[in-house]
């Protein structure tokens, strides 16, 4: 019977510690998330940036302010 609780006790405690695991992965998780989106949003503004570029070497300015607009910060 002493055995018993003492397992008992002993898988309640992995019970808990396996919880905790499970929302540090979840913690985890939503840090990748948020980090894709600020990708995302890097990789926009560079294709803004290079576009910008390229129409500035090929002498088409007419969406120029519109791509400033794109690249500004904040």
């Amino acid at each position: 019977s002493y055995q018993l609780s003492a397992i008992s006790y002993q898988l309640s405690a992995i019970s808990y510690q396996l919880s905790a695991i499970s929302y540090q992965l979840s913690a985890i998780s939503y840090q990748l998330s948020a980090i894709s989106y600020q990708l995302s949003a890097i990789s926009v503004k560079a294709c803004a940036t290079l576009l910008e570029v390229l129409l500035n070497k090929t002498g088409n300015h007419s969406n120029n302010a519109e791509l400033r607009l794109l690249t500004a910060d904040g």
